[in-house]
């Protein structure tokens, strides 16, 4: 008796690959006609993306490689120095059984040859690189996209020159509404500060200058006009801000502190709708009474905006934004105390006004979550259901490094124009 053969329509096999890792689908691209067709297809790759954005994220690690050739001098004035930047993808599942990330010297991405030495932000599993020249008296930009799940970089575009003294930030996301990537560069000059805000969509390599921003974005930096790089979230890209245009820190006789004119009534996320290009306004949870002595941030863990402080010192805390856009929906979603993440706050000066816990993300089992401290260059696992902390080291095999940081991403098929 012979058995006919097993039919699979064409919808339940896209279902079946949609599930798929990257790395599979472009190995079976080869297998047949159709089933390269179907992984090459647009609705395909949504329909991956849509999948992939529900799994554990993956996070490329950047090292920063500081080389120092000694010059003649002995107080050093004409010492070399070449910052050399290297990006390694690595498994997040891989931290859960692991006290130690060990990075061969074999990146996906060496910056050394692809001259974009900064990853600002991903989308989409794209990751945003940018080089920043100075060559006195200007600054000079220019950027790739890079998929490190297919490997595939882009050509460089978006060049702009400006002054060296209004240096740029930058912000990247993603407009449905017309399938389009877009990059936002923000600047902020003068006193008190204004702004100015560039967009570029990805393909067309044109800047549009659009409105400012109705509230200047948050400084991080007490020294110079850098702010926390813009969070990507529901097709918008948001930035933690204070009203009236103030700063967050003091010096008061050589000595940092909190601004005593700032309350929490001043405290705003401020953000830009790639759609339309127009800004909003959301206010912070109604239980956040009290201006932490650290600056909060703003990020993103399981698709939602999250908004995270240090409370009275004591203790770290997460409020998520389960509805965007919905004030309401403010959650408190996290809070544990520095005591129980082994983490020392007994701090002063100018440590203890800029330490930070930075989520990172979080693991499929929604116990563990990731942090970066600003105190060290090693990253947190915390698992709260067991009160269990494990610290994660990053080392090389071949090279030393400054310092690491990471980026999340999720792996997708989208295609780099």
């Amino acid at each position: 008796m012979i058995r006919s053969p097993i039919v699979l329509h064409d919808e339940l096999i896209a279902e079946i690959l949609s599930i798929l890792p990257v790395k599979s689908l472009l190995q079976f691209k080869c297998v047949c006609k159709s089933w390269k067709t179907l992984i090459s297809d647009s609705a395909f790759i949504k329909l991956h993306l849509k999948r992939s954005a529900t799994q554990i994220p993956m996070f490329a690690i950047i090292l920063d490689r500081l080389k120092i050739t000694p010059g003649e001098s002995p107080d050093g004035n004409d010492d070399v120095y070449e910052e050399n930047f290297s990006v390694f993808p690595y498994p997040t599942r891989s931290l859960l059984d692991n006290s130690s990330i060990t990075l061969f010297d074999d990146p996906y991405y060496d910056v050394e040859n692809k001259e974009c030495s900064n990853v600002f932000a991903s989308c989409n599993g794209l990751i945003l690189l940018a080089s920043v020249i100075f060559t006195r008296p200007h600054r000079k930009y220019w950027f790739r996209l890079w998929n490190p799940a297919t490997k595939t970089i882009s050509k460089k575009f978006g060049y702009f020159c400006d002054s060296q003294y209004h240096g740029f930030t930058f912000g990247f996301g993603f407009d449905d509404s017309t399938d389009t990537y877009k990059v936002v560069a923000s600047s902020y000059i003068g006193n008190p500060r204004k702004s100015k805000v560039r967009v570029l969509s990805c393909g067309n390599d044109v800047w549009r200058s659009i409105e400012s921003f109705p509230v200047i974005p948050l400084h991080f930096d007490l020294n110079d006009y850098n702010i926390d790089d813009g969070v990507y979230v529901s097709g918008a890209i948001n930035w933690l801000a204070i009203r009236n245009n103030i700063d967050y820190h003091s010096w008061i006789n050589k000595t940092i502190t909190i601004n005593k004119t700032i309350t929490v009534e001043h405290f705003v996320i401020v953000s830009l709708d790639l759609r339309t290009e127009t800004y909003n306004q959301y206010l912070l949870p109604l239980d956040f009474d009290e201006v932490p002595s650290a600056q909060p941030i703003i990020s993103v863990l399981g698709g939602c905006l999250c908004f995270s402080y240090s409370y009275k010192e004591t203790d770290f805390v997460i409020w998520q934004m389960k509805k965007f856009g919905v004030e309401d929906s403010w959650t408190q979603f996290f809070k544990v105390s520095y005591q129980n993440l082994q983490i020392d706050y007994d701090l002063s000066g100018y440590m203890k006004y800029h330490f930070q816990l930075i989520p990172l993300f979080l693991f499929e089992d929604c116990d563990t979550l990731m942090i970066r401290s600003s105190q060290n260059f090693e990253a947190i696992l915390y698992n709260w259901r067991d009160n269990r902390v494990k610290q994660i080291k990053v080392t090389t095999t071949t090279k030393d490094f400054e310092f690491w940081d990471p980026v999340n991403y999720v792996e997708s098929l989208v295609r780099i124009n």
